[in-house]
């Protein structure tokens, strides 16, 4: 990461006073059917060989059809990704 990307980075996370979260998709298929959504803070998301970035925001609802754009039939992590966990609503 060079100095821009990190500053971007920085910059991103607190835009209007909300934290802006960076969302990964996994390239593996789950059981060869679907991949995962993930939040940048989840114990489940893969090393960085295994997943992509799909955006930033704070609506998953968004970023999920983003994600769907890209990849074939992509869920959310129950981990991470759940609409009424708080960490989203921040």
């Amino acid at each position: 990461m060079n100095v821009q990307q990190l500053f971007d980075t920085l910059f991103s996370l607190f835009r209007n006073g909300k934290k802006i979260h960076i969302f990964y998709v996994e390239k593996r298929l789950r059981f060869g059917k679907y991949h995962v959504l993930h939040l940048d803070d989840c114990e489940l998301l893969p090393d960085e060989s295994g997943r992509v970035e799909i955006g930033r925001g704070n609506d998953v609802d968004t970023i999920l059809t983003q994600a769907n754009q890209e990849y074939e039939n992509v869920k959310l992590c129950q981990e991470c990704c759940e609409s009424d966990k708080p960490k989203l609503k921040a």
